[in-house]
């Protein structure tokens, strides 16, 4: 049913969880489902330079600190998978880059956020479902 799975992850609680759900669904499923675990840097606008740091560097060494345990997880559980970073909105991030590759389930976790928050500044969960190919599994 499902061969490839991208997992969006930002280093919170909520995208350990859908970690989590995205190993045991692809157990169940068969070894045969490949993963994709996909840390996004948003998009920043600074008004002044930061003086001092490697703004690049640093969100570079975030995202490897964030994929690292991700990629332990996955060793460990014997399937086959790929770590990607990518710069920009997240939500478009996310929903570009499972097309790309083909997936045919996202899996990620939510932040929980209340129907105002949402409405005032939008969520990354509620642009990938409105905009992605295939199916999402939203993980609380």
């Amino acid at each position: 049913m499902y061969k490839h799975i991208l997992i969006p992850i930002d280093g919170s609680e909520q995208a350990g969880k859908a970690l989590e759900n995205a190993i045991g669904l692809a157990r169940a499923l068969s070894a045969d489902v490949r993963l994709t675990v996909l840390h996004v840097n948003p998009a920043l606008t600074l008004n002044e330079p930061v003086i001092g740091m490697d703004l690049e560097q640093a969100l570079e060494e975030e995202g490897k600190h964030i994929l690292e345990p991700a990629a332990v997880k996955l060793r460990a559980a014997g399937f086959a998978f790929d770590t990607l970073t990518a710069d920009g909105d997240p939500a478009a991030v996310i929903v570009r880059t499972a097309k790309d590759a083909d997936a045919d389930l996202i899996v990620m976790g939510t932040r929980g956020v209340g129907i105002v928050s949402e409405l005032l500044l939008g969520s990354v969960s509620h642009g990938v479902v409105q905009h992605a190919h295939c199916p999402v599994l939203l993980v609380k």
